[in-house]
C-alpha cells in the first residue's frame, strides 16, 4: 500500500500480480497456510508443506469447488489464475487438497456431494434435486449396488447442472464431481464389477 501499484505488480507474474495465501491440507507432512507470489510452481508450495506423504495421485488446487487434477496434470503447474485455467481447473481460494495413492476416488466424490447437497439453499431445482440425485447414485455405487449406467447418469447430470443454477453452487459441485468421475472412471467402474 505504501509503495503503490507498480511495486505490487512486481510480485507474481504478468497478468497475475501479488502474493496469495495457500491453505495446504491432505497428504502433506506440514499442512498449513503458506504465502507465495502468484505464479509459484505448485511443487514449490508442496515442498514448503514438507512434501507429499507417499505417492501423489491427485490434487485440488483451488478448493473443493474446483476440478481435480491428476498427478501428471499437476506436475508442472504454476499457481496463478491463468495457468490453472489452462490446466482445466481454477485457482479459486487457493485451498490445496493433496491426495495420495492410498485413497480411492469414489468415497471422495461421495463426501464432496454430501457436503454440497447439505449446503444447497434449495431455491433452484438443478441444485436442490440434482445434488441429492447425484449423492444417491454415488452412494449406491460406493455401497456396491451401482451400475455403469449410474456413472453415465452422474456425468450427464453434471453436464446439465453446470451453468443452469441461480448461483454458482451448482457449478461448484458439478465441475469437481464430473472431473473426479471422468479422470478416475476405472475406480468407479470397479465398484460395479
Amino acid at each position: 500500500m505504501e509503495k503503490g501499484a507498480e511495486e505490487f505488480r512486481k510480485i507474481g507474474v504478468t497478468g497475475n500480480a501479488g502474493p496469495k495465501l495457500f491453505g495446504v491440507s491432505g497428504h502433506v507432512n506440514k499442512p498449513g497456510v503458506y504465502e507465495f507470489p502468484l505464479g509459484t510452481p505448485l511443487r514449490t508450495i508442496l515442498d514448503a508443506a514438507g512434501g507429499v506423504k507417499g505417492n501423489l495421485k491427485a490434487v485440488i488446487v483451488g478448493g473443493l469447488s474446483t476440478p481435480i487434477l491428476t498427478a501428471v496434470e499437476a506436475e508442472k503447474l504454476a499457481m496463478d489464475y491463468d495457468s490453472c485455467l489452462k490446466a482445466g481447473t481454477m485457482l479459486g481460494s487457493g485451498g490445496i487438497i493433496v491426495i495420495n495413492d492410498t485413497v480411492a476416488m469414489p468415497p471422495i466424490a461421495l463426501r464432496t456431494i454430501e457436503f454440497y447437497a447439505h449446503e444447497s439453499c434449495g431455491q433452484c431445482t438443478p441444485c436442490r434435486e440434482g445434488s441429492v440425485a447425484i449423492k444417491s447414485l454415488l452412494k449406491r455405487l460406493t455401497d456396491g449396488y451401482g451400475t455403469t449406467a449410474d456413472i453415465d447418469t452422474v456425468l450427464s447430470m453434471c453436464d446439465t447442472i453446470i451453468g443452469s443454477t441461480l448461483c454458482p453452487t451448482g457449478d461448484a459441485f458439478a465441475m469437481p464431481i464430473r472431473a473426479m468421475v471422468r479422470k478416475f472412471r476405472p475406480e468407479f467402474e470397479a465398484l460395479v464389477r
